[in-house]
């Protein structure tokens, strides 16, 4: 089994750009193979790392229940779903990419879900790195449809509502019956004069802080640009990257 990275935070705290960074550290430093999942419903993870997503989990649990009725002879739902789920993968040199997509319509979408599971736990070992970009409320890995979270990294900025959203996950990630190994905290672009101040707020969550990572104009000049990050040179946040990854075993 790999070791798994799970990125949380309340949308706009620039949790999707780690995601991305991470995944591209990992694989300059040749970590891979690496299994990216984006679970957040925006779906934003497989455009920053410059690929086009052409079908989502979500996608196929809709054709599933749209096309039921015109299953070939004598292919099982589980086999469809199977097919279905391979197709879903996009594969690049370094790292492959699933895209959860957006969540349930009215159907029942329980079986579904257990075999999402399913397929997600068997492809699971063949990879040394599982990084996955997660929404704010941890839905995937509260509804069991990703497997035990290593490494479970909360991001928070200057906004005071991050820190609330990072206590729901933590008083969530209490409850749980998917095991979390570690938890941490990390901070990206707070202003410097609220620095002093986030953190004393931090401090009071009980939780490791792993690092900060400042607003970096490079960075943002290629994600404005659709330049490829894996482009960036002299970038601090990449910077900042590595070394939380060096702090979690990477």
């Amino acid at each position: 089994m790999g070791t798994s990275i799970a990125v949380a935070g309340k949308g706009g705290t620039g949790k999707t750009t780690l995601a991305a960074l991470v995944v591209l550290e990992l694989t300059r430093r040749g970590l891979g193979p690496v299994l990216v999942i984006d679970a957040d419903p925006d779906a934003n993870l497989g455009t920053i790392l410059g690929l086009e997503v052409e079908k989502t989990i979500g996608d196929l649990r809709e054709e599933v229940l749209e096309e039921i009725k015109n299953f070939p002879p004598g292919m099982s739902k589980a086999d469809y779903v199977e097919a279905g789920l391979h197709q879903i993968i996009e594969e690049t040199p370094k790292f492959d990419l699933i895209t959860m997509g957006r969540g349930e319509g009215s159907g029942c979408y329980c079986y579904l879900n257990t075999l999402v599971r399913k397929f997600s736990e068997e492809l699971f070992p063949s990879y040394k790195w599982i990084v996955m970009d997660n929404e704010a409320g941890l839905e995937h890995i509260s509804r069991r449809t990703t497997s035990n979270i290593n490494n479970l990294l909360i991001v928070v900025n200057d906004n005071p509502i991050s820190l609330n959203t990072a206590k729901s996950i933590l008083e969530l990630s209490t409850k749980l019956k998917n095991s979390i190994d570690n938890l941490y905290i990390i901070t990206n672009m707070v202003k410097d004069e609220r620095k002093a101040e986030l953190m004393n707020r931090i401090k009071d969550l009980d939780v490791e802080y792993l690092g900060d990572i400042p607003y970096d104009n490079l960075l943002g000049d290629a994600i404005f640009n659709n330049n490829p990050l894996a482009d960036l040179k002299g970038s601090i946040a990449v910077e900042r990257i590595s070394k939380i990854l060096d702090k979690i075993g990477g």
